[in-house]
């Protein structure tokens, strides 16, 4: 093989690649794009909304970790979190209001259902106080309830629901209604729940 036929290869090769780059950030943006959530409630008494979210997706135990939001999620920031099921509280040095929820949608199996939901590792915070934040594992039957949930655990697979919960802590009031409707992305998280099979 001549030298101008390897460039020519390699060139065109290079271009391939960084056409299915392009197209796979486009359908993880657009996969971001089309995912609705609200997450409403209080925190240590503090009102909260929180009406953006992103999804990381954890196949191997087949968990999810959800990040309701209350400003928009960027796609660098999606990106990111879809990558690592993590979100700082703060952003540019200023507390964010936001909620995660990392759940086991399927129990470990492949199809969501209400009573394989056991606990969920929930974490908030409020950008007007501080002292509200909170980190928890929450259990099914004593702190929340999930009024309906379905969805096939895969990538690119949708799952949507609405879970609702209370509690408190050193007598402050906390309490939660997530309801979700997202598309689990292609990019797998590096972490997740550990679910039982």
């Amino acid at each position: 093989m001549t030298a101008n036929l390897r460039r020519a290869k390699f060139s065109r090769l290079r271009a391939q690649h960084a056409a299915l780059s392009v197209l796979l950030a486009i359908v993880a943006v657009t996969a971001h794009g089309q995912n609705k959530c609200t997450a409403t409630g209080v925190m240590a008494g503090e009102k909260f909304a929180a009406n953006n979210c992103t999804v990381a997706f954890f196949p191997d135990q087949k968990s999810v970790t959800i990040w309701f939001n209350e400003s928009p999620v960027t796609p660098q920031e999606a990106e990111a979190f879809q990558a690592s099921a993590y979100a700082d509280s703060s952003k540019g040095g200023k507390e964010r209001t936001m909620l995660l929820a990392l759940f086991c949608p399927g129990g470990g199996k492949a199809a969501a259902a209400a009573g394989a939901i056991k606990s969920i590792d929930l974490g908030m915070s409020h950008a007007k106080s501080a002292m509200a934040s909170a980190q928890w594992v929450v259990e099914a039957g004593k702190d929340f309830k999930v009024d309906r949930i379905s969805g096939d655990l895969k990538p690119g697979g949708n799952l949507s629901g609405r879970i609702t919960g209370s509690r408190s802590s050193d007598g402050r009031p906390y309490a939660w209604d997530l309801t979700f409707d997202v598309i689990l992305p292609a990019k797998e998280a590096a972490s997740g729940m550990t679910c039982g099979k």
